[in-house]
């Protein structure tokens, strides 16, 4: 099926807006509208959004934001109707669309969301108006308070969503702190200037086409393996546990430099990753488990998660046990048992 994380990828950007007294509950009851101009966002876009993901894919994906246009609704639509709306007046060149509501959410409400669409085969034309795909978000982000630089991090996670790529915060899905696809404010937590998401995991690159197979590897039974941060260019990036036919355990070294280094310290992370079709974390009907519909949740730590395993570190469960060791010249690797 067509994957559009690698190379350029055309996004086209409209701004809805959303009349007062709109009865949908998504929206906030008070009837305040941002202005927002279609051609400003896709300069801040390509700006700020853009240079994120060439980062986090190591140039391997640059998503192209272009100017589409505006959208209403009236007071009996919705979201979903902004995007329809938008889709509907895409070209061929768009393959898949980002659209911004005028109006702010209710606090009760999501964000935003983001979608595939419906799967391509690569040879098949397939712009946005065939696919469905789309992001799309709230104004709140783009309010002026947030000064020349928007707060990026919910859209790079729904373009995240996009690209196929899982919740990985299990429960409600934005327990995690190391992850786009989790709580993508949790660097501003720590720093209040950053507006980007955290960086992503091992196992969204190899969907993604920005982790080679060569560089992981999958265990048999005991054996030692040196490993580099799983944001590197090469190297053994991901360590594969395999659990059943259908999950297996991820282990990573996270480096807290580049867009990690709001974390305290670097370490390494285990996450279970569950494919069995119509398990309970997948999309209704959707069989085989692939990509968005895949599960993958930390087992080592809690949460949030920023407590990754130092050297001497040991966790077991599923079938292995994992330790880490990490040498002072900043060298790092994970011993692997069976157990019963």
């Amino acid at each position: 099926l067509r994957r559009y994380s690698l190379g350029t990828d055309r996004l086209g950007v409209w701004v809805c807006h959303v009349p007062g007294g709109v009865r949908a509950s998504l929206y906030n009851p008070v009837d305040f509208r941002l202005t927002i101009d279609p051609a400003a966002l896709v300069v801040k876009l390509n700006k700020y959004v853009t240079p994120y993901f060439r980062s986090l894919s190591n140039d391997q994906y640059e998503p192209q934001f272009v100017l589409g246009g505006e959208v209403s609704i009236t007071v009996t639509q919705n979201d979903g109707d902004c995007v329809d709306a938008a889709l509907a007046q895409s070209d061929d060149s768009m393959a898949g669309v980002v659209v911004i509501a005028d109006a702010e959410h209710a606090e009760n409400q999501h964000g935003g969301w983001g979608r595939t669409g419906t799967p391509c085969e690569p040879s098949d034309p397939c712009p946005a108006r065939t696919s469905g795909r789309a992001a799309y978000i709230g104004a709140s982000d783009f309010h002026p308070d947030w000064g020349e630089v928007p707060a990026v991090d919910l859209l790079e996670h729904e373009i995240g969503h996009t690209l196929g790529f899982p919740h990985s915060g299990g429960g409600d899905g934005y327990t995690s702190a190391i992850d786009l696809m989790s709580n993508s404010a949790a660097p501003r937590d720590q720093d209040a200037d950053r507006r980007d998401a955290p960086d992503t995991l091992a196992v969204n690159r190899l969907a993604a086409g920005w982790l080679s197979l060569d560089d992981v590897v999958v265990a048999t039974g005991a054996m030692m393996v040196p490993i580099v941060p799983s944001r590197s260019p090469s190297g053994n990036r991901m360590v594969v546990l395999p659990v059943d036919a259908y999950r297996f355990l991820s282990v990573e070294l996270i480096a807290n430099t580049g867009l990690d280094a709001y974390l305290p310290h670097s370490g390494v992370v285990i996450h279970l990753v569950d494919q069995t079709p119509n398990n309970p974390t997948s999309a209704a009907g959707a069989e085989p488990l692939l990509n968005e519909y895949r599960s993958q949740v930390p087992v080592s730590g809690k949460a949030p998660f920023t407590d990754l395993m130092q050297s001497g570190a040991s966790w077991s469960g599923m079938g292995w046990s994992v330790s880490v060791a990490s040498s002072a010249t900043g060298q790092w690797s994970v011993n692997l048992k069976r157990i019963p």
